[in-house]
């Protein structure tokens, strides 16, 4: 696997983690300050991923990742 099939993947999870924190937090009507933390910090990993993807590769990657109902 090359090195930017890896990054991509790990992207990938880290939208999953992120969408499945953020749909938690949805269910739950806001109500819990720790998931809002949790999804801020979740959503900072995915972008931190993203800018180092594209600084390395010159380029963007969008995941096509979502949640299975």
């Amino acid at each position: 696997m090359k090195p930017q099939e890896m990054l991509e993947q790990i992207i990938d999870k880290a939208t999953l983690d992120f969408l499945a924190i953020a749909k938690e937090e949805e269910d739950n009507d806001y109500g819990d300050a720790m998931q809002s933390m949790e999804r801020t910090e979740a959503q900072g990993f995915v972008d931190g991923l993203s800018v180092a993807y594209h600084i390395i590769f010159d380029k963007e990657y969008n995941p096509q990742v979502s949640l299975e109902e």
